[in-house]
């Protein structure tokens, strides 16, 4: 791996870059993390396996290597240094070793005359490639294990005490003049000279644990791509499969609340699934989690609790019906949604109350940036062992943030329309809901409004701006006529007209929503939608609205 091509990958990576003050705090604080967690991992592999099986390395200690690494060149960057700080930590070993001082004799006493003159070789070389732009990654590593003082696991112990005073040394940056003065035990030292030694102990440990740096970027790189890539999202998983045995590709779901805490889902003017409640003790909105299923098939081309629902089993595949499609599966992802809601509540509380919610009712994951890529590697081991392991990060990412946003809303409007798209990856909400429900008549009831004296009574229905845009050939009387007739079949007065929104408009069904008297009327007849028929003369114009049921 060519140290200019990481630090490329590095720049391109890194979503701070605009930022330059913001860019080198976070890349600071970063750097500390990962060396925190590369120290804790070593620590356990050390405790767990004893010292005889010590340089035996984990997925744990690669993975926070390479992130550390990342840091590394990350910091660097944003104080224009670039990958010259591994070249710089080379010349410093060089003058170094070559000095005629007593510290410079010692330490070549301790490499031997062959390792010093092998180094001492070697190092002008590394720094015409990286002048020529062909140094390698593995070409530093070498080079600086050459001047090891330390062997074995006794050097594990020094580069994680070491990287520890390095790490204090890069924050004294951020102490003010005055602490600087007064907690002097640590030097002033410029940042690549730090960075350098930083990352030659890096190296060591890899080098220690037989480790190629270049195989660590590289695993790096790969896990970030997974990350952030945005690129080429995972096939669908049924690709290939008969039509009926795929999700299908463009479909529409609609979320209608038919009582207190109690909402149902339909498809094509049928009930999908059971009633839907909280399950909770307190009204929370869980009862609309159902649209995490919708966004982990859009996003993740995965959902066996969808595939069952829609009748979507890949019955020609014994196997995949057996595994993918069957009921472990399916529990897998309950425990999957279940995990997301408890996090986006951990974070939601962490958050000061939005004015328009009040305590506890914040917006969850309202900013995916918060979502940790420890949380995301957790639902990842989560699905280990099924298809949705092969899902990128940042999939999870979207699926999380879309399917919130979606969440959110229908909590807030209580009903809505979400629209799938497979292909596109892609999944929208409306608040309007038309089902061509096929149900029993609940209630009728009509209205007529005179042309000649429309006044009255209809001053009363209100329109409000959203459905002053739905205005049809019928004028502004033809969607007041349609809620005068939607208030009589519930048998209430024009003055509750307030608490009765008019959506979109189909050839016969009206989508409204329904606040106060009018929702509570709209739920003790058991009413999921109305139909409502107009017809006018040059008199009047007249409505007839039916409620329908589907009990």
């Amino acid at each position: 791996m060519l140290i200019a091509d990481y630090a490329q990958f590095v720049e391109e990576s890194d979503l701070t870059k605009n930022k330059i003050e913001e860019r080198r705090e976070i890349a600071l604080y970063g750097l500390a993390g990962e060396i925190g967690s590369l120290i804790a991992a070593i620590k356990k592999r050390l405790l767990a396996a004893g010292r005889k099986n010590w340089d035996l390395p984990n997925h744990e200690i690669t993975e926070e290597l390479g992130d550390s690494i990342w840091y590394c060149f990350a910091l660097a960057e944003a104080y224009n240094v670039g990958g010259g700080f591994l070249v710089l930590d080379i010349q410093n070993l060089q003058t170094e070793i070559s000095g005629g001082d007593e510290r410079a004799a010692k330490i070549r006493q301790i490499l031997g005359d062959e390792r010093v003159q092998m180094f001492l070789e070697q190092a002008p070389g590394f720094g015409i490639a990286w002048t020529a732009g062909t140094a390698t990654l593995d070409q530093y590593q070498c080079l600086a294990f050459m001047t090891s003082r330390t062997k074995k696991d006794e050097l594990v112990e020094v580069c994680l005490a070491v990287l520890q005073q390095l790490v204090a040394e890069l924050f004294r940056t951020k102490l003010p003049p005055i602490e600087r003065d007064l907690n002097s035990h640590l030097p002033d030292r410029p940042t690549a000279q730090i960075l350098g030694e930083t990352a030659w102990h890096l190296s060591a440990l890899a080098s220690l644990y037989q480790l190629s740096l270049s195989e660590v970027v590289q695993g790096n790189i790969d896990k970030l791509r997974r990350r952030f890539g945005r690129d080429n999202p995972t096939p669908l998983k049924d690709a290939g499969k008969p039509a009926l045995e795929q999700l299908p590709r463009h479909f529409e779901i609609v979320f209608v609340t038919i009582g207190k805490g109690r909402s149902r889902m339909y498809l094509d003017g049928r009930q999908l699934g059971d009633d839907l409640t909280d399950n909770a003790y307190t009204e929370d909105g869980y009862r609309f989690h159902d649209v995490m299923h919708l966004v982990l098939a859009a996003k993740l081309g995965w959902s066996p609790v969808l595939r069952k629902l829609l009748g979507r089993k890949r019955k020609s595949d014994p196997k995949a019906d057996e595994v993918e499609d069957g009921a472990r599966a399916a529990i897998v992802e309950e425990a999957v949604i279940k995990a997301i809601h408890t996090e986006g509540l951990r974070l939601a509380a962490l958050q000061p109350p939005e004015a328009e919610t009040g305590p506890g009712q914040n917006r969850l994951f309202a900013n995916g940036s918060d979502i940790s890529f420890s949380f995301l590697k957790r639902l990842g081991s989560l699905v280990e062992g099924l298809e949705a392991e092969h899902n990128q990060y940042w999939e999870w990412e979207e699926a999380i943030v879309c399917g919130f946003d979606i969440f959110h809303r229908l909590r807030s409007e209580g009903q809505g329309t979400v629209t799938i798209d497979l292909e596109e990856r892609s999944m929208k909400f409306s608040s309007d809901v038309l089902i061509d429900l096929h149900g029993k008549v609940a209630a009728l009831g009509t209205a007529i409004i005179s042309l000649s004296e429309p006044k009255g009574v209809v001053d009363l229905i209100e329109l409000n701006e959203n459905e002053r845009t739905l205005v049809d050939e019928d004028g502004i009387l033809g969607l007041q006529v349609r809620k005068l007739a939607i208030l009589n079949a519930l048998g209430l007065p024009a003055a509750s007209g307030n608490n009765l929104r008019v959506g979109r408009l189909g050839p016969t069904g009206v989508s409204v929503s329904a606040t106060g008297e009018v929702r509570t009327a709209m739920w003790d007849h058991g009413i999921v939608c109305f139909r409502v028929a107009l017809s006018n003369d040059t008199n009047a114009i007249t409505a007839t609205a039916i409620g329908i049921c589907d009990d």
